[in-house]
Protein backbone atom coordinates (compact mmCIF):
# COMPACT_ATOMS: atom_id res chain seq x y z
CA UNK A 1 0.00 0.00 0.00
CA UNK A 2 1.67 3.26 -1.31
CA UNK A 3 1.50 6.33 1.06
CA UNK A 4 -0.44 8.33 -0.53
CA UNK A 5 -3.51 5.70 0.17
CA UNK A 6 -2.35 5.05 3.64
CA UNK A 7 -2.53 9.07 4.25
CA UNK A 8 -6.05 9.00 2.30
CA UNK A 9 -7.10 6.21 4.72
CA UNK A 10 -5.54 7.66 7.56
CA UNK A 11 -7.18 10.79 6.86
CA UNK A 12 -10.55 9.39 6.66
CA UNK A 13 -10.18 7.71 9.72
CA UNK A 14 -9.20 10.96 11.69
CA UNK A 15 -12.12 12.77 9.90
CA UNK A 16 -14.44 9.98 10.97
CA UNK A 17 -13.15 9.77 14.65
CA UNK A 18 -13.11 13.50 14.79
CA UNK A 19 -16.70 13.70 12.77
CA UNK A 20 -18.01 11.81 15.76
CA UNK A 21 -16.70 13.64 18.81
CA UNK A 22 -17.77 16.67 17.12
CA UNK A 23 -21.55 16.15 16.58
CA UNK A 24 -21.97 14.11 19.94
CA UNK A 25 -20.64 17.18 21.87
CA UNK A 26 -22.20 19.19 19.66
CA UNK A 27 -25.43 17.39 19.81
CA UNK A 28 -25.72 16.64 23.48
CA UNK A 29 -25.17 20.40 24.35
CA UNK A 30 -27.83 21.65 21.64
CA UNK A 31 -30.09 18.53 22.85
CA UNK A 32 -29.63 19.45 26.19
CA UNK A 33 -30.58 23.22 25.35
CA UNK A 34 -33.19 22.83 23.52
CA UNK A 35 -34.44 20.82 26.31
CA UNK A 36 -33.86 23.65 28.80
CA UNK A 37 -35.67 25.87 26.42
CA UNK A 38 -38.57 23.89 26.06
CA UNK A 39 -39.41 23.62 29.71
CA UNK A 40 -39.24 27.08 29.92
CA UNK A 41 -41.57 27.67 26.90
CA UNK A 42 -44.18 25.27 28.67
CA UNK A 43 -43.54 26.78 32.19
CA UNK A 44 -44.60 30.13 30.61
CA UNK A 45 -47.30 28.59 28.90
CA UNK A 46 -49.00 26.68 32.20
CA UNK A 47 -48.12 30.53 34.45
CA UNK A 48 -50.44 31.64 31.46
CA UNK A 49 -53.57 29.37 31.64
CA UNK A 50 -53.08 29.45 35.65
CA UNK A 51 -53.49 33.84 34.45
CA UNK A 52 -56.58 33.05 32.16
CA UNK A 53 -58.28 30.76 34.96
CA UNK A 54 -58.31 33.30 37.34
CA UNK A 55 -59.44 36.07 34.84
CA UNK A 56 -62.35 34.06 33.74
CA UNK A 57 -63.08 32.98 37.21
CA UNK A 58 -62.04 35.71 39.36
CA UNK A 59 -59.95 36.10 41.99
CA UNK A 60 -61.70 35.81 45.15
CA UNK A 61 -64.46 32.84 43.53
CA UNK A 62 -63.56 29.73 45.11
CA UNK A 63 -63.72 27.43 41.60
CA UNK A 64 -66.41 24.99 41.81
CA UNK A 65 -64.66 21.26 40.79
CA UNK A 66 -67.18 21.60 37.89
CA UNK A 67 -65.78 24.92 36.41
CA UNK A 68 -61.66 23.29 36.87
CA UNK A 69 -62.78 19.84 34.86
CA UNK A 70 -64.68 22.20 31.85
CA UNK A 71 -61.58 24.92 32.07
CA UNK A 72 -59.30 21.62 31.67
CA UNK A 73 -60.84 19.99 29.39
CA UNK A 74 -61.64 22.93 27.36
CA UNK A 75 -57.81 23.97 26.92
CA UNK A 76 -56.32 21.12 27.49
CA UNK A 77 -58.18 20.18 23.56
CA UNK A 78 -58.13 23.81 22.56
CA UNK A 79 -54.17 23.50 22.62
CA UNK A 80 -53.18 20.06 22.24
CA UNK A 81 -51.66 19.35 26.13
CA UNK A 82 -52.89 17.48 29.16
CA UNK A 83 -53.70 19.94 31.96
CA UNK A 84 -54.59 18.59 35.79
CA UNK A 85 -55.47 20.95 38.63
CA UNK A 86 -54.98 19.68 41.73
CA UNK A 87 -56.04 20.80 45.10
CA UNK A 88 -53.56 20.78 48.25
CA UNK A 89 -54.54 17.43 49.18
CA UNK A 90 -53.08 16.00 45.87
CA UNK A 91 -56.61 15.34 45.44
CA UNK A 92 -57.21 15.83 41.29
CA UNK A 93 -60.11 18.31 40.84
CA UNK A 94 -59.98 18.16 36.93
CA UNK A 95 -58.20 16.93 34.25
CA UNK A 96 -58.24 17.19 30.12
CA UNK A 97 -58.40 13.08 29.56
CA UNK A 98 -61.75 13.17 31.79
CA UNK A 99 -60.23 10.68 34.32
CA UNK A 100 -59.42 13.07 37.02
CA UNK A 101 -61.40 11.08 40.06
CA UNK A 102 -60.21 8.10 39.40
CA UNK A 103 -56.61 9.35 39.17
CA UNK A 104 -54.42 8.96 42.10
CA UNK A 105 -52.91 11.40 45.12
CA UNK A 106 -50.53 13.45 43.48
CA UNK A 107 -49.19 15.08 46.65
CA UNK A 108 -45.60 12.42 46.44
CA UNK A 109 -44.87 14.18 42.87
CA UNK A 110 -41.95 16.60 42.86
CA UNK A 111 -43.51 19.15 40.70
CA UNK A 112 -46.89 19.28 43.09
CA UNK A 113 -44.67 19.72 46.42
CA UNK A 114 -42.74 22.37 44.99
CA UNK A 115 -45.88 24.41 43.48
CA UNK A 116 -47.91 24.13 46.49
CA UNK A 117 -44.64 25.76 48.38
CA UNK A 118 -45.56 28.87 45.95
CA UNK A 119 -42.22 27.54 43.63
CA UNK A 120 -43.62 27.44 39.43
CA UNK A 121 -41.08 24.64 38.48
CA UNK A 122 -41.13 21.89 35.77
CA UNK A 123 -38.90 18.34 35.80
CA UNK A 124 -39.29 15.81 32.84
CA UNK A 125 -39.67 12.41 33.44
CA UNK A 126 -41.08 8.95 32.40
CA UNK A 127 -44.75 8.60 32.47
CA UNK A 128 -45.38 5.00 33.81
CA UNK A 129 -48.61 5.11 32.58
CA UNK A 130 -48.01 6.10 28.87
CA UNK A 131 -44.58 4.51 28.61
CA UNK A 132 -43.10 8.01 27.55
CA UNK A 133 -41.42 11.17 28.27
CA UNK A 134 -43.64 14.21 29.63
CA UNK A 135 -42.57 17.79 30.48
CA UNK A 136 -44.49 18.16 33.56
CA UNK A 137 -44.53 21.98 34.40
CA UNK A 138 -46.56 23.06 37.72
CA UNK A 139 -47.99 26.56 39.03
CA UNK A 140 -49.27 27.43 42.35
CA UNK A 141 -52.95 28.69 42.19
CA UNK A 142 -54.30 30.46 45.00
CA UNK A 143 -58.35 31.75 44.23
CA UNK A 144 -59.65 32.98 47.65
CA UNK A 145 -59.09 30.31 50.29
CA UNK A 146 -58.90 27.73 47.54
CA UNK A 147 -54.75 26.48 47.35
CA UNK A 148 -53.88 24.35 44.56
CA UNK A 149 -51.69 23.29 41.52
CA UNK A 150 -52.21 24.13 37.84
CA UNK A 151 -50.25 21.53 35.84
CA UNK A 152 -49.51 20.76 32.04
CA UNK A 153 -48.09 18.00 31.09
CA UNK A 154 -46.33 17.81 27.12
CA UNK A 155 -44.69 14.89 25.87
CA UNK A 156 -40.87 15.32 24.91
CA UNK A 157 -41.18 12.28 21.95
CA UNK A 158 -40.23 14.66 19.27
CA UNK A 159 -36.96 15.69 20.50
CA UNK A 160 -36.61 11.75 21.30
CA UNK A 161 -37.17 11.20 17.95
CA UNK A 162 -34.32 13.87 17.09
CA UNK A 163 -32.04 11.92 19.14
CA UNK A 164 -32.64 9.03 16.66
CA UNK A 165 -32.67 10.72 13.75
CA UNK A 166 -29.24 12.60 14.23
CA UNK A 167 -27.84 8.96 14.89
CA UNK A 168 -28.84 7.46 11.72
CA UNK A 169 -28.10 10.68 9.76
CA UNK A 170 -24.43 10.39 11.26
CA UNK A 171 -24.00 6.64 10.46
CA UNK A 172 -25.26 7.99 6.96
CA UNK A 173 -22.77 11.01 7.34
CA UNK A 174 -19.76 8.51 7.82
CA UNK A 175 -20.36 6.09 5.00
CA UNK A 176 -20.27 8.79 2.75
CA UNK A 177 -17.36 9.90 4.34
CA UNK A 178 -15.56 6.33 3.63
CA UNK A 179 -16.53 6.81 -0.05
CA UNK A 180 -16.16 10.75 -1.21
CA UNK A 181 -13.63 12.01 1.56
CA UNK A 182 -12.72 15.12 0.02
CA UNK A 183 -15.92 16.27 -1.52
CA UNK A 184 -17.83 15.49 2.32
CA UNK A 185 -15.13 18.44 3.29
CA UNK A 186 -17.00 20.97 1.43
CA UNK A 187 -20.02 18.95 2.29
CA UNK A 188 -20.33 19.30 6.20
CA UNK A 189 -19.05 23.38 5.87
CA UNK A 190 -22.56 23.62 4.09
CA UNK A 191 -24.04 21.64 6.80
CA UNK A 192 -22.39 23.24 9.65
CA UNK A 193 -23.64 26.84 8.30
CA UNK A 194 -26.93 25.62 7.76
CA UNK A 195 -26.95 24.27 11.51
CA UNK A 196 -25.77 27.73 12.19
CA UNK A 197 -28.52 29.74 10.36
CA UNK A 198 -31.10 27.21 11.88
CA UNK A 199 -29.93 28.03 15.29
CA UNK A 200 -29.61 31.87 14.84
CA UNK A 201 -33.68 31.27 13.14
CA UNK A 202 -34.43 29.39 16.55
CA UNK A 203 -32.72 32.02 18.88
CA UNK A 204 -34.65 34.75 16.83
CA UNK A 205 -37.96 33.27 17.22
CA UNK A 206 -37.87 32.40 21.03
CA UNK A 207 -36.15 36.30 21.44
CA UNK A 208 -39.49 37.77 19.83
CA UNK A 209 -41.21 35.53 21.05
CA UNK A 210 -40.21 36.07 24.56
CA UNK A 211 -40.49 39.93 24.00
CA UNK A 212 -43.86 39.92 22.62
CA UNK A 213 -45.00 38.08 25.53
CA UNK A 214 -43.08 40.46 27.68
CA UNK A 215 -44.23 43.79 26.66
CA UNK A 216 -48.30 42.60 27.43
CA UNK A 217 -47.41 41.29 30.50
CA UNK A 218 -45.13 44.23 31.68
CA UNK A 219 -48.04 46.23 31.52
CA UNK A 220 -50.83 44.17 32.63
CA UNK A 221 -48.62 43.87 36.21
CA UNK A 222 -47.90 47.58 36.11
CA UNK A 223 -51.47 48.62 36.04
CA UNK A 224 -52.06 46.16 38.47
CA UNK A 225 -50.10 46.98 40.67
CA UNK A 226 -50.81 50.80 40.05
CA UNK A 227 -54.30 49.34 41.25
CA UNK A 228 -53.59 47.14 44.48
CA UNK A 229 -51.21 50.58 45.87
CA UNK A 230 -55.05 52.47 45.66
CA UNK A 231 -55.37 53.66 42.11
CA UNK A 232 -58.71 51.33 42.51
CA UNK A 233 -59.76 53.83 44.52
CA UNK A 234 -60.40 56.62 41.78
CA UNK A 235 -63.61 55.22 40.02
CA UNK A 236 -61.80 57.35 36.57
CA UNK A 237 -58.84 55.47 37.00
CA UNK A 238 -59.68 52.39 37.87
CA UNK A 239 -61.94 52.04 34.70
CA UNK A 240 -59.27 53.49 32.47
CA UNK A 241 -56.49 51.16 33.66
CA UNK A 242 -58.90 47.57 34.02
CA UNK A 243 -59.30 48.90 30.10
CA UNK A 244 -55.69 48.65 29.45
CA UNK A 245 -55.72 45.60 31.43
CA UNK A 246 -58.53 43.91 29.07
CA UNK A 247 -56.71 45.41 25.83
CA UNK A 248 -53.85 44.11 26.54
CA UNK A 249 -54.55 40.66 28.26
CA UNK A 250 -56.55 40.06 24.76
CA UNK A 251 -53.41 41.24 22.85
CA UNK A 252 -51.41 38.28 25.00
CA UNK A 253 -54.31 35.72 23.81
CA UNK A 254 -54.37 36.82 20.30
CA UNK A 255 -50.82 36.09 20.32
CA UNK A 256 -50.56 32.79 21.58
CA UNK A 257 -53.36 32.02 19.85
CA UNK A 258 -51.77 33.21 16.05
CA UNK A 259 -48.23 31.27 17.62
CA UNK A 260 -49.95 27.97 18.22
CA UNK A 261 -51.71 28.78 14.78
CA UNK A 262 -48.50 29.20 12.94
CA UNK A 263 -46.65 25.97 14.64
CA UNK A 264 -50.16 23.87 13.89
CA UNK A 265 -50.47 25.08 9.82
CA UNK A 266 -46.06 24.72 10.06
CA UNK A 267 -46.70 21.45 10.72
CA UNK A 268 -48.77 20.65 7.91
CA UNK A 269 -51.04 18.16 10.55
CA UNK A 270 -53.86 17.10 7.94
CA UNK A 271 -57.21 18.62 8.45
CA UNK A 272 -60.70 17.92 6.51
CA UNK A 273 -61.00 19.88 3.07
CA UNK A 274 -64.39 19.86 1.59
CA UNK A 275 -65.29 21.81 -2.29
CA UNK A 276 -65.78 25.73 -0.50
CA UNK A 277 -67.74 28.51 -1.78
CA UNK A 278 -65.23 31.09 -2.35
CA UNK A 279 -68.08 33.85 -3.00
CA UNK A 280 -69.35 32.69 0.41
CA UNK A 281 -66.51 32.38 2.57
CA UNK A 282 -65.45 35.75 1.55
CA UNK A 283 -68.90 37.74 2.64
CA UNK A 284 -68.76 35.85 5.77
CA UNK A 285 -64.91 37.54 6.26
CA UNK A 286 -66.07 41.04 5.35
CA UNK A 287 -69.22 40.96 7.91
CA UNK A 288 -66.85 39.77 10.07
CA UNK A 289 -64.24 42.50 9.88
CA UNK A 290 -67.57 45.37 9.36
CA UNK A 291 -66.87 46.41 13.09
CA UNK A 292 -62.88 47.39 11.85
CA UNK A 293 -64.04 49.55 9.15
CA UNK A 294 -63.07 52.72 10.02
CA UNK A 295 -65.67 56.11 8.93
CA UNK A 296 -63.70 56.88 5.82
CA UNK A 297 -62.80 53.36 4.72
CA UNK A 298 -65.06 51.51 2.66
CA UNK A 299 -64.96 47.47 2.12
CA UNK A 300 -65.76 46.66 -1.26
CA UNK A 301 -66.73 42.94 -2.40
CA UNK A 302 -68.52 42.61 -5.35
CA UNK A 303 -69.01 38.66 -6.01
CA UNK A 304 -68.54 36.58 -8.75
CA UNK A 305 -70.60 33.67 -10.01
CA UNK A 306 -67.92 32.53 -12.31
CA UNK A 307 -65.84 31.21 -9.22
CA UNK A 308 -65.16 28.24 -9.18
CA UNK A 309 -65.73 26.05 -5.72
CA UNK A 310 -61.93 25.42 -4.46
CA UNK A 311 -61.82 22.20 -2.29
CA UNK A 312 -59.89 22.86 1.30
CA UNK A 313 -59.90 23.56 4.52
CA UNK A 314 -62.73 26.10 4.91
CA UNK A 315 -61.01 27.67 8.34
CA UNK A 316 -57.60 27.99 6.47
CA UNK A 317 -58.90 29.84 3.73
CA UNK A 318 -61.07 31.79 5.76
CA UNK A 319 -57.74 32.91 7.91
CA UNK A 320 -55.69 33.96 4.96
CA UNK A 321 -58.62 35.99 4.18
CA UNK A 322 -59.23 37.79 7.24
CA UNK A 323 -55.50 38.18 7.86
CA UNK A 324 -54.97 40.26 4.62
CA UNK A 325 -58.05 42.06 4.81
CA UNK A 326 -57.90 42.86 8.56
CA UNK A 327 -54.08 44.03 7.45
CA UNK A 328 -55.46 46.34 4.83
CA UNK A 329 -57.76 47.76 7.22
CA UNK A 330 -55.42 48.61 9.32
CA UNK A 331 -53.09 50.16 6.77
CA UNK A 332 -55.84 52.46 5.47
CA UNK A 333 -57.67 56.08 7.15
CA UNK A 334 -58.86 57.33 3.84
CA UNK A 335 -60.51 55.42 0.65
CA UNK A 336 -61.36 51.38 0.30
CA UNK A 337 -59.96 48.06 0.67
CA UNK A 338 -61.15 45.99 -1.95
CA UNK A 339 -61.50 42.16 -2.64
CA UNK A 340 -61.60 40.48 -6.14
CA UNK A 341 -62.10 36.48 -6.63
CA UNK A 342 -61.83 35.47 -9.93
CA UNK A 343 -60.94 31.78 -11.29
CA UNK A 344 -58.82 30.71 -14.00
CA UNK A 345 -58.43 27.54 -15.77
CA UNK A 346 -55.46 26.66 -13.50
CA UNK A 347 -56.06 28.77 -10.39
CA UNK A 348 -58.28 30.39 -7.45
CA UNK A 349 -56.88 34.20 -7.66
CA UNK A 350 -57.60 35.99 -4.92
CA UNK A 351 -56.89 40.26 -5.07
CA UNK A 352 -56.83 42.34 -1.70
CA UNK A 353 -56.15 46.09 -2.60
CA UNK A 354 -56.14 49.11 -0.25
CA UNK A 355 -55.56 52.99 -0.60
CA UNK A 356 -53.24 52.93 2.62
CA UNK A 357 -49.86 53.64 3.73
CA UNK A 358 -48.13 51.73 1.59
CA UNK A 359 -44.56 50.22 1.73
CA UNK A 360 -41.08 50.62 0.25
CA UNK A 361 -39.81 47.56 -2.01
CA UNK A 362 -37.18 46.20 1.03
CA UNK A 363 -40.21 46.35 3.05
CA UNK A 364 -42.24 44.78 0.73
CA UNK A 365 -39.26 41.50 0.95
CA UNK A 366 -39.37 41.10 4.64
CA UNK A 367 -43.36 41.82 5.38
CA UNK A 368 -43.93 37.74 5.79
CA UNK A 369 -41.05 37.33 8.75
CA UNK A 370 -42.51 36.42 11.79
CA UNK A 371 -42.97 39.19 13.92
CA UNK A 372 -41.51 42.30 11.25
CA UNK A 373 -43.57 45.25 11.47
CA UNK A 374 -43.98 47.42 8.58
CA UNK A 375 -45.32 50.36 11.52
CA UNK A 376 -43.94 48.95 15.16
CA UNK A 377 -45.98 51.53 16.69
CA UNK A 378 -49.26 51.60 14.72
CA UNK A 379 -49.26 47.85 14.63
CA UNK A 380 -49.18 47.55 18.59
CA UNK A 381 -51.24 50.94 18.57
CA UNK A 382 -53.83 48.52 16.86
CA UNK A 383 -53.47 45.13 18.69
CA UNK A 384 -51.53 43.14 15.59
CA UNK A 385 -49.19 40.44 17.02
CA UNK A 386 -46.90 40.42 14.13
CA UNK A 387 -47.49 37.19 12.54
CA UNK A 388 -50.63 37.71 10.79
CA UNK A 389 -48.39 37.83 7.08
CA UNK A 390 -46.75 34.69 8.12
CA UNK A 391 -49.49 32.66 8.98
CA UNK A 392 -50.61 34.21 5.00
CA UNK A 393 -47.49 32.81 3.72
CA UNK A 394 -48.07 29.33 5.57
CA UNK A 395 -51.36 28.68 4.34
CA UNK A 396 -50.68 29.85 0.22
CA UNK A 397 -47.67 27.27 0.86
CA UNK A 398 -49.55 24.85 2.30
CA UNK A 399 -51.71 24.78 -0.67
CA UNK A 400 -48.78 24.92 -3.07
CA UNK A 401 -49.96 27.99 -3.98
CA UNK A 402 -48.32 31.83 -4.97
CA UNK A 403 -48.25 35.11 -3.46
CA UNK A 404 -47.30 38.57 -4.41
CA UNK A 405 -46.74 42.13 -3.19
CA UNK A 406 -47.35 45.26 -5.06
CA UNK A 407 -46.51 48.77 -3.22
CA UNK A 408 -45.48 52.21 -2.90
CA UNK A 409 -45.55 54.53 -0.43
CA UNK A 410 -48.51 56.69 -0.05
CA UNK A 411 -50.28 54.60 -2.85
CA UNK A 412 -51.65 51.74 -1.02
CA UNK A 413 -50.52 47.48 -1.54
CA UNK A 414 -51.92 44.96 -3.40
CA UNK A 415 -51.54 40.95 -2.47
CA UNK A 416 -52.35 38.59 -5.00
CA UNK A 417 -52.54 34.98 -4.26
CA UNK A 418 -53.37 32.41 -6.30
CA UNK A 419 -53.63 28.82 -5.49
CA UNK A 420 -53.97 25.28 -7.65
CA UNK A 421 -57.33 23.98 -8.00
CA UNK A 422 -55.55 20.40 -8.28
Amino acid sequence: MDLKKKFLIGYAVAAIVALLAFEYAFWSNGFTYLERQSEAGYLIQAEMLRDILLSENGTENIPSRETLETFAEYYGKKYNIRITIINKEGQVLGDSTGTGQAMSNHLNREEVKKALSGESNSVIRRSATFGLDYCYCAVPLEVGSFRGVIRTAIPMEELRDMDDEFIRSTVLAVLILLLFVASMTMYFRKYISAMKKVEEMRKEFVSNVTHELKTPLTSIRGFVETLKNGAIEDPVCAGKFLDIIDIETERLGNLIDDTLLLSEIESKKEMSQEPCDVNQVIQEVTELLAPKVKPHVRLIFRPDSSVRPYTCNRDRLKQLLINLVDNGLKATEFGAVTIVCKSTDSHLVLEITDTGIGMETEQTERIFERFYRVDKGRSRAQGGTGLGLSIVKHIVELYRGTIQVKSSPGEGSEFRVELPYS
